[in-house]
């Protein structure tokens, strides 16, 4: 248990930024650490060390703040979707009040979703790189969502695939439900002599053809063990 305001690496979390438009929760990469720091005397007398993960008590104040390293496309030079939510909150972009949806999961995919507005971004570089941060306020008190446990994992398209030697073939994980709380997975390639993983994005797989032949990829799903396999096939072009 992490007590209020004391940063924690966000490696084994994930944070998502809620799309105001699309009501999608969109991932956030590239981030570093983070904190989140609750009022400890409230509005009701009660006080108290809050951890993130705790219940909070009404009349707390929240606020936070998140560090990374910026990231851009590199083809089109593009900010990285998430980064780019967050930019346009702190410019006040997303209108009057400018209300922003940020969500917080842990390892296993407990999440808290706060409510808040984007108050500040800040970049800075020194002979390590760049680096990017962002302050929040909350509005309202946060909320510990639901835990949706995974019933199935499959690959989207199919169970098997083609690429050529010296090429990528694109594959997208599917978790059921769509909801699902916690969509972390392991991988196992039967042959890498065959095929190699080569880049994984959250859901997205790229596979490199290494050479002529047949092999599996087999998932595992963090949550309830599901598993799924694809069988891939590597032909010369």
């Amino acid at each position: 248990m992490r007590k209020s305001g004391c940063p924690f690496t966000v490696k084994d979390y994930s944070i998502k930024i809620v799309n105001n438009v699309t009501d999608d929760k969109v991932p956030v990469k590239g981030l570093s650490e983070m904190s989140v720091d609750v009022e400890s005397e409230t509005e009701d007398g009660k006080s108290g060390d809050a951890t993130w993960a705790e219940s909070f008590i009404k009349g707390r104040s929240v606020a936070g703040s998140i560090t990374g390293r910026p990231i851009y496309d590199r083809t089109t030079g593009a900010r990285d979707p998430g980064q780019n939510l967050m930019h346009k909150a702190a410019m006040n972009d997303g209108g009057c009040d400018n209300d922003q949806t940020i969500i917080v999961a842990d390892a296993i995919g407990r999440a808290i979703e706060y409510d808040c507005v984007v108050t500040k971004e800040s970049m800075s570089a020194d002979e390590d790189g760049e680096e990017i941060s962002w302050d929040w306020e909350g509005v309202g008190q946060p909320r510990e969502l639901d835990y949706v446990q995974v019933s199935n994992v499959a690959y989207e398209g199919g169970e098997s695939t083609s690429v050529n030697v010296g090429e990528t073939a694109e594959v997208k994980v599917k978790f059921t439900p769509e909801n699902a709380s916690n969509q972390r997975f392991s991988y196992f390639i039967e042959d890498e002599s065959v095929a190699v993983m080569n880049a994984i994005d959250g859901p997205n797989l790229s596979i490199k053809g290494v050479s002529e032949g047949e092999t599996k990829l087999t998932i595992k799903s963090m949550n309830n063990n599901k598993t799924a396999q694809l069988t891939i096939t590597v032909s010369n072009p």
